[in-house]
C-alpha cells in the first residue's frame, strides 16, 4: 500500500476515532435567537482584529468527516449567513479534508497557505472544529454540542460577532 494513502487512512482514523458522538444535522433559523454573553471564546492576548474590506474576518475550520463539523455546519452558516447579508462581516468555513470553503459559490480544491498557517498557529493540535473570529477570539470544538443545544451556540456567535462589531467601530 502507498505510504501516503497509509497515512492518510491513518490520519482519518484517528480523527474519526477522537471524540466521535453521533449528531443531528438540519437547517436552521437562526433569525430569532438574541446575543448571550461570551463564555466558551478565548482571547488571544494583544490581538489586533483581522478585517477584510473594514469587516472583521469571521473563520470555521472543519471538516466533512468530524460529526461535530456536522453537527454546527447549519447553525454556523445561518448566524454566519445573516450578518453576511447586512455586509457586517467577511467569513470562511474551511473544510480542511476538501479545501473547499463552504461560502464560495465555487469549489476549492486546496486551502490557501496563509490560512492553514493560521489554523496551525491558533490550533497546533489541529483539532477541528476550531473556530477564529476576528483573529481575537478563539474556541476548539462545540460548547453546547453535550447539550445538544443549536442555539446557545447561535448565541454565542453572535455575542462574539457583535463584541467585534463593537471593537471595529470603536476603532474605525
Amino acid at each position: 500500500m502507498n505510504a501516503k494513502l497509509l497515512f492518510l487512512i491513518s490520519a482519518l482514523a484517528l480523527l474519526f476515532l477522537s471524540g466521535c458522538v453521533s449528531s443531528k444535522y438540519e437547517s436552521r433559523d437562526t433569525s430569532s435567537i438574541a446575543p448571550s454573553t461570551i463564555a466558551s471564546f478565548q482571547t488571544i492576548p494583544n490581538a489586533t482584529i483581522c478585517v477584510e474590506d473594514g469587516k472583521p474576518i469571521i473563520r470555521l475550520y472543519a471538516t466533512t468527516i468530524c460529526p461535530h463539523c456536522r453537527w454546527i455546519n447549519a447553525t454556523f452558516n445561518g448566524v454566519i449567513d445573516e450578518y453576511k447579508a447586512k455586509g457586517l462581516i467577511a467569513a470562511y468555513h474551511w473544510d480542511l479534508d476538501i479545501g473547499n470553503d463552504q461560502f464560495t459559490p465555487g469549489k476549492e480544491s486546496s486551502v490557501p497557505k496563509s490560512e492553514v498557517e493560521l489554523f496551525t498557529s491558533t490550533n497546533p493540535q489541529q483539532s477541528v472544529p476550531t473556530y477564529l473570529f476576528g483573529c481575537k477570539y478563539w474556541r476548539v470544538g462545540n460548547a453546547y454540542e453535550t447539550q445538544d443545544d443549536l442555539d446557545a451556540e447561535a448565541a454565542e456567535f453572535k455575542a462574539v460577532i457583535e463584541k467585534l462589531l463593537g471593537e471595529v467601530g470603536a476603532s474605525g
